[in-house]
Order: structure tokens, then sequence, then C-alpha cells
């Protein structure tokens, strides 16, 4: 059996009042996608996905907590944290002619702007949930932001 290699990665989808997501021309992949990237060593998820946020669009975001909605929840103390639950994790194919083939175990974090009238960097645009099938996106992407259309979980 070959090697599987794999990156852990975390992706903030974030939607505004209007229902439009926030998303950019991938420079090398040429398809539509979040922000997002890699869990730098010894960081947190939740850190990484608020961090990368901020690198590539200039926006201060916040996680919401997807956990199931259930009135037990794991308690924090000072030997157990329990952390905010993504919308998703992804085990997603990366070709990469550069430094090999390789996975991202990807924590897909529902988001939300601190300040949502803020401008993003140029590269981002704000796309309506109607138009999203009509961009080259992946579908799981597609799909997400449908779960995200369904849900409560934005106020």
């Amino acid at each position: 059996m070959a090697q599987e290699y794999k990156h852990f990665t975390a992706t903030a989808l974030i939607r505004n009042h209007s229902g439009e997501f926030l998303l950019h021309k991938h420079r090398k992949l040429n398809i539509w996608l979040p922000p997002g990237g890699h869990i730098e060593e010894n960081e947190e998820p939740q850190d990484a996905v608020i961090r990368e946020v901020l690198e590539e669009t200039g926006l201060v975001c916040r996680v919401i907590d997807c956990a199931y909605p259930t009135t037990t929840k794991v308690v924090s103390n000072e030997h157990v944290c329990a952390l905010p639950m993504p919308l998703a994790i992804l085990k997603e194919f990366i070709p990469d002619k550069v430094n090999g083939d390789h996975w991202h175990i990807d924590m897909v974090y529902l988001c939300e702007l601190v300040a949502p009238d803020e401008t993003p960097y140029a590269e981002f645009d704000w796309i309506p949930f109607s138009e999203l099938a009509n961009l080259d996106i992946p579908d799981d992407l597609l799909q997400l932001a449908s779960m995200v259309n369904e849900s409560n979980l934005l106020k």
C-alpha cells in the first residue's frame, strides 16, 4: 500500500447578512474557494482559521461552534478543553506536481466577521448563493454552502 501524506488545514466558510459567501479565485488551482490554509505546528485549528482569514482577506472573524445541539456538553476543566466544532471535516485530495500529491484533512469552520461592513482585499468577492453553481467550485463547497443556508447556525 502506498504511503498517503496528509496536511492539516482549516477553512472558513463566511456568509454575510445578504446571503453572500466570501470567495476568491485560487491562483494555482483556478477554482473559487473560501479563505483557509495550513495549520502551523502547535496551532489549534480554530486559531489557524482566524489567522488565515486575517492574512488572506484583511478581515477579523470569529468561529461559530457547530456542535450538535444537545443539552449535555463537554465541560472544560484544567485538563480538558472543548474546542469549537467545525461545520465539517473533509479529506481532500491535492494534486501537487511540485511537492507531490497529498491529502488535506480540512476542518471547515463556519465563521462570521467581527466588523461585517469592512471590505476584504480586492481578490475576494461576495458571491450570492444563487450564483455559486455557475462558478468553477468544488461540489463539496456548494454542499457546505447549502448546509449553512438550511441551518439556523447564523442569526
